[in-house]
């Protein structure tokens, strides 16, 4: 596991097909739901997820249940739809031809559709009405839809939900620099537990030994309300290639906090894009955990978005309750 690291998939990618396992059908029947970056997703009853071939983006709707053809990969699977399950069964086939025929004739030589006989001419047809002018109608404006309106914490906790804050350093610490501003953590405390009742705030960090400035800010954290989770940086050198190599990763820890104290809250927010905190995530919530995510927009894994309680809350758009005041990526402050 790489510490901060986002692992993104495309299925429109080329890959190479792998061989299915026999347990892994050719066919299914998939409920499609849409999710917020527009793809339609599935999962087989084993979890397996299914990604909808992006030439059909037009044709499956959220919530419809489709019978599919399976192209599987190591980790996901690519569906093809053919029929339509929900509402009324659509096969899916090229459209049909409708073939035009002249109209039939008589053994005279007459058309038999307007009963004349050979060399008589066809009687002209009645010229049509002419319809009267439509009335005058005003044409008012159907004004602009506008904007949703932001969610905040406060819009979805309940008073007697206790909050729990996990928070991946290495990786907030990329999203705020994708967001493109510094997070203020004790306003960040403030903002995810405002209509809750506070249980406790983990920050999760790598450190390296004698850095005065790094252990001010750790300082910071703890004197805000932050327990500080801190493991010293380690170099590990290649044998064969001499490459040193800095580690710092405390993913295991983060895992076990929230395990450890599933108990003691009722939601937890993960700061984290991370794709490896995917099956801890769904561990919680199958235990009745709400679990909300908060990261960048650009900056989160689609594993993780995929099984987190919605909404996410990218940083992008909270701006206002969490940013720095004092400090901005790219300015030096004295």
């Amino acid at each position: 596991m790489c510490g901060g690291g986002t692992v993104w998939y495309d299925a429109g990618m080329s890959e190479q097909p792998t061989t299915p396992a026999a347990e892994e059908p050719a066919e299914a029947t998939i409920v499609f739901r849409e999710q917020s970056d527009g793809r339609r997703v599935g999962r087989l009853p084993g979890g397996k997820v299914v990604l909808l071939d992006l030439n059909w983006l037009d044709r499956v709707r959220d919530g419809e249940q489709w019978r599919v053809r399976l192209r599987h990969k190591d980790t996901f699977a690519i569906a093809l739809p053919l029929e339509r399950v929900s509402g009324t069964p659509t096969t899916l086939v090229p459209p049909a031809v409708v073939e035009t025929r002249p109209p039939a004739r008589d053994d005279s030589g007459g058309d038999t559709a307007s009963g004349n006989g050979a060399g008589a001419p066809a009687a002209p047809a009645p010229a049509p009405p002419v319809p009267p002018e439509p009335p005058e109608i005003d044409v008012v404006e159907t004004p602009a839809t506008a904007p949703a309106p932001l969610v905040t914490p406060a819009d979805i906790l309940r008073p007697s939900d206790r909050v729990a804050l996990f928070v991946d350093g290495a990786n907030m610490d990329g999203a705020g620099r994708l967001a493109g501003y510094f997070i203020d953590y004790r306003k960040a405390l403030q903002y995810f537990t405002a209509g809750g009742t506070f249980y406790a705030a983990f920050y999760y960090t790598a450190v390296a030994s004698a850095d005065p400035l790094q252990q001010r800010f750790l300082d910071f954290l703890s004197h805000s309300g932050f327990i500080v989770r801190r493991k010293a940086l380690k170099a590990i050198r290649d044998p064969d290639t001499g490459e040193q190599v800095i580690k710092g990763n405390l993913d295991v820890e983060i895992v076990v906090d929230m395990l450890n104290t599933a108990g003691n809250y009722d939601v937890a927010f993960l700061f984290s894009g991370d794709s490896d905190f995917e099956r801890a995530v769904d561990l919680l919530r199958s235990q009745g955990r709400r679990v909300y995510i908060v990261s960048a927009r650009s900056g989160i894994s689609r594993e993780l978005a995929y099984v987190a309680d919605k909404p996410i809350f990218f940083l992008d758009d909270h701006r206002a309750g969490l940013a720095r005041e004092d400090r901005f990526p790219g300015v030096r402050n004295g």
